[in-house]
């Protein structure tokens, strides 16, 4: 064999779509790590509040000392550290329910699931349909913007 006989073979690039495909499987490990991240800082926040409670006889000095401690130093304004960091905790909840309201309905209501088909023999290929539950993402993206914006307001303008 030549090397005019030899087979091209065109290199095609990979399309965003390829990423997007198994969306679902990603939005389900966000849920499971953001959970984890969620009870990490429950249990940190409750600690820390605790504390600075001094384990039911509070203090003005201990309370002070332990929260303005956590706040940290002021980035602009009346904004400190601890002030972002809670609004990126409040973003990651916010997040974290919006999307386990939509994997609530998709996997115990079937709300967005394609209907079955009948099974005949011989097996058709079954031809490649959107299962339906783009709607619930783009409501859960619409209720997560909205939060987005209210936090913003709420923590660095009101």
């Amino acid at each position: 064999m030549g090397m005019a006989q030899q087979k091209q073979v065109k290199r095609v690039p990979p399309k965003w779509s390829l990423w997007f495909k198994g969306l679902d499987e990603w939005l389900l490990i966000f849920q499971k790590v953001s959970g984890a991240i969620l009870i990490l800082y429950l249990l940190g926040h409750t600690l820390v509040i605790s504390t600075a409670l001094g384990f039911g006889h509070p203090s003005q000095l201990t309370w002070e000392t332990i929260i303005g401690t956590i706040e940290g130093p002021a980035i602009y304004g009346q904004v400190h550290v601890g002030t972002v960091i809670e609004y990126l905790i409040a973003l990651l909840a916010a997040v974290h329910g919006a999307n386990g309201f939509r994997l609530i309905l998709t996997q115990y209501f079937g709300v967005g699931l394609p209907r079955p088909e009948r099974h005949t023999f011989p097996r058709a290929v079954p031809s490649v349909k959107k299962t339906g539950q783009s709607w619930l993402k783009y409501i859960a993206i619409i209720v997560v913007i909205i939060f987005l914006i209210l936090a913003t307001l709420v923590a660095f303008v009101w």
